[in-house]
């Protein structure tokens, strides 16, 4: 792929944003199922 300097960048930026996404999102999973089995194991 031949892109310009900006082009990448804004890229680049995209996909640092959508994978700082994706690890917010997992670690919510990460502490729902933590929570849910804390509460069963207490209940």
């Amino acid at each position: 792929m031949n892109w310009s300097p900006d082009e990448e960048q804004a890229y680049v930026a995209r996909r640092r944003k959508r994978n700082l996404v994706i690890g917010l999102v997992l670690g919510a999973f990460a502490c729902l199922f933590y929570g849910i089995t804390i509460s069963r194991m207490a209940g």
